[in-house]
């Protein structure tokens, strides 16, 4: 119980994560790992990113795939316009980009402008007085366009088992590798060296 919290940070800080899908209840715990990152570099000098929150689930609260508010790279095109077409909005009809005062409105605008590559007051700008529709309408294109390509690539792994077990042993490496080099950058900065 009391050391999730600090198990949490490393699993963040290890790869230098700068961006963390998490919902309301989560972020305390992203303020710790934040707290973490932050006093490491002021005394060790600046190696580890200061993590942000990244997004809400679809209907507001906390995103989880057993609620059913996620995205995930199994729904297809169709079930993914339903579960943004579900999301939670408000009543204004000016869309504009405030994660502070309209949580929910921000949270598909970033979604939007993370998937376009875009700057998400850029996006709030081009749909304006469009209303959620407008907005609705946009996030689903545009994470339904920059999934495909990787919904392909998953159909096709999930078709050769052999084949799927080893990209995942292959991504595991990979994760020990860059958390070999965090720990050694850490040792170093520290002057801890064993």
């Amino acid at each position: 119980m009391f050391t999730y919290p600090a198990h949490q940070a490393a699993d963040i800080l290890f790869c230098k994560a700068n961006l963390v899908p998490v919902g309301q209840d989560q972020l305390p715990h992203l303020e710790l790992t934040r707290t973490i990152a932050r006093r490491f570099n002021d005394r060790y000098g600046r190696l580890l990113p200061e993590p942000d929150a990244l997004l809400l689930g679809t209907d507001g609260t906390k995103m989880s795939k057993s609620r059913g508010n996620a995205i995930t790279l199994a729904a297809t095109a169709d079930e993914t316009a339903q579960l943004i077409r579900g999301a939670k909005t408000d009543a204004q009809r000016h869309i504009t980009y405030a994660p502070q005062s309209r949580p929910e409105v921000s949270s598909l605008v970033l979604l939007a402008a993370l998937c376009t590559e875009r700057d998400p007051h850029e996006v709030a700008e081009d749909i304006g007085s469009g209303g959620a529709a407008a907005l609705k309408r946009t996030v689903t294109e545009a994470v339904n366009e920059h999934l495909a390509p990787m919904r392909e690539r998953r159909a096709a792994f999930a078709q050769d088992r052999g084949n799927l077990r080893r990209i995942l042993r292959e991504g595991n490496e990979r994760a020990n590798a860059i958390a070999e080099t965090t720990l050694a950058e850490v040792r170093s900065a520290m002057g801890t060296h064993y």
